[in-house]
């Protein structure tokens, strides 16, 4: 998310989209950890200053409905 944003969230199936995890401002940007279980692909997106936003330096695709959403795929158990 950009730099300048008043107020960063990050959202998905890791919260059913309730919009729990805000972000914390640091000097490059904004961070956060979030745990989620092992072997699971999360879908996620940004809301920046309250608006739904994706970043173009991650992983995309579409879902059912046609929206824009980040997945990652988080890795096997060790």
């Amino acid at each position: 998310p950009r730099t300048d944003a008043g107020d960063v969230i990050v959202t998905g199936t890791f919260d059913q989209w309730s919009k729990s995890t805000h972000l914390k401002r640091t000097p490059t940007g904004f961070e956060t950890s979030i745990k989620v279980p092992w072997s699971e692909k999360v879908i996620y997106k940004f809301v920046v200053d309250g608006r739904w936003v994706t970043s173009g330096d991650q992983p995309t695709e579409r879902d059912g409905s046609g929206n824009l959403n980040h997945v990652y795929f988080s890795p096997s158990k060790p």
